[in-house]
């Protein structure tokens, strides 16, 4: 794996109230396009609400599941309490969805993050999700908009396909959102569907990618894959089909005040953590969902290689893994969970002495309130993606941080490490001997470098506020 950048990522600055002010001629409404919608706080919701607010743009969120609790039927509306948004439930045939959810959530995540052997391709089940993309866009064009043009705004690979649709319509900006990986050319290059997607994402105006990487993996995919394209790698442009595509990178950022707020509402639970759980006073945390692109077992593997070369570990601190249950519930990774259930009942029983066991396993999805404790009274929280789009976990963890300590133990493969290199220990996730190392670290840290290290990564946090991310995403899609 190559070693990462060590430079602070070029951000775009906050965007000033004059700027959105800009922005109210080309924005009374915005159609967000996701398969999933908005969740209960954070992410594109709350990134959107400084226009909705200061200029009163309508958004329109078209969505097939996770949509707020109403009685609408699908292809109905229904307002929301946020304010200004409303949420559309295309009526896609039925039929489509098991073949959809085969394709997105075995071969196309598969495809995305580099795990190829462990889904197989079914030409018929594509058929299916192309359908399925289809028909949402015929019914994302059919309801009515107040502005022209309008604004599209697609998100991720789950809807990929309805690109082509949403552009031949006259009037229609169309954008994307890329928040999952973007393999290398030759991965993508090689298959079944490569082609057909890669087309799809050259019918946007822009798109986004949340690092240079991913970027950069598109642009070398359009290049190897359409001859009669001219990319331009260093100012990520392509033409194509008389068309000018520019590719953006924007990693999400989060709502810091939020995650302060609950880090001081939430204090006094973190402070009888160690007690309640019967903790050593230092403790290494992992959060997760259970899914082999996260990392936890090859984590487990450095711990394993930590306990076994320097026993003067042993009783000395806990490592928590708190397990969430994974999106996708395929035979894949129910394996995978069994694996990481059985490495850790072997590392309690190899290494555990007297009363003291050095894992402690929870299972079960915490709300933000618990995770706020959680991320104060670790000593150290450890990220170990294997392959992940961006990795909010982290940027809560350090927003968390009020008491500007604790450690970050951040994989070089989760999206979000060039911007928190400066503070984290870099690791190669699959390095059994990088990850033991980082423990010891971090575990022997100092006060003063926790200090110097986490004010580094919050200074990040509040120069990348989640709240610009949609702004200057939007900006840039009008603007060209």
């Amino acid at each position: 794996m190559n070693p990462i950048s060590t430079a602070l990522p070029t951000l775009l600055p906050p965007v000033t109230d004059e700027e959105i002010e800009r922005l109210e001629l080309f924005l009374p409404t915005v159609n967000v396009i996701s398969y999933a919608g908005p969740g209960a706080s954070g992410g594109v919701p709350v990134s959107l609400e400084p226009l909705v607010k200061k200029l009163g743009t309508r958004v329109n969120w078209f969505a097939l599941s996770e949509l707020p609790a109403t009685n609408f039927a699908p292809n109905e509306k229904s307002e929301s309490d946020r304010g200004g948004f409303t949420f559309y439930a295309p009526q896609a045939v039925k039929r489509l969805f098991d073949d959809h959810q085969n394709i997105v959530n075995g071969y196309l995540w598969d495809l995305l993050h580099g795990f190829l052997n462990k889904s197989q391709f079914d030409p018929e089940a594509w058929k299916s999700y192309r359908a399925l993309c289809q028909s949402v866009a015929s019914e994302c064009i059919i309801t009515a908009s107040e502005s022209f043009p309008t604004i599209c705004w697609l998100h991720d690979y789950q809807l990929a396909l309805a690109s082509p649709i949403l552009a031949s319509q006259a009037g229609i900006v169309l954008s994307q959102f890329w928040h999952a990986p973007w393999p290398q050319a030759k991965t993508m290059a090689d298959s079944p569907i490569g082609h057909e997607l890669t087309q799809a994402l050259l019918h946007n105006k822009l798109i986004g990618f949340h690092t240079e990487e991913y970027a950069d993996n598109f642009l070398q995919t359009v290049a190897l894959l359409f001859d009669q394209a001219k990319v331009d790698l260093e100012n990520k442009l392509v033409r194509f089909q008389g068309r000018l595509i520019t590719v953006v990178v924007l990693p999400l950022g989060v709502d810091i005040s939020y995650w302060q707020k609950l880090a001081a509402v939430s204090q006094p639970t973190a402070e009888a953590i160690t007690a309640k759980y019967s903790l050593a006073s230092q403790f290494i945390l992992g959060v997760e969902r259970m899914e082999y692109t996260k990392g936890a077992l090859e984590r487990l593997n450095g711990l394993e290689l930590l306990l076994k070369t320097s026993p003067s570990y042993l009783k000395r601190f806990h490592y928590v893994q708190i397990s969430q249950e994974a999106k996708h519930q395929d035979s894949a990774h129910l394996q995978y969970v069994r694996q990481v259930d059985a490495k850790i009942a072997a590392i309690n029983a190899e290494y555990g002495r007297d009363d003291w066991q050095p894992i402690k396993h929870l299972k079960g999805k915490l709300d933000h309130l618990q995770l706020a404790a959680w991320y104060q009274a670790a000593s150290a929280l450890s990220i170990n993606s294997v392959s992940d789009g961006i990795n909010i976990i982290a940027k809560e963890f350090v927003a968390c941080r009020n008491d500007e300590q604790g450690a970050l133990i951040l994989s070089r493969a989760a999206g979000c490490a060039r911007e928190l290199s400066q503070g984290a220990l870099l690791v190669d996730p699959k390095s059994p001997q990088e990850v033991c190392n980082a423990f010891k670290i971090a575990l022997a840290m100092d006060t003063h470098e926790q200090k110097r290290r986490m004010i580094s990564m919050r200074h990040v946090l509040h120069w990348n506020q989640l709240q610009n991310w949609a702004l200057n995403f939007l900006r840039m899609a009008v603007s060209r």
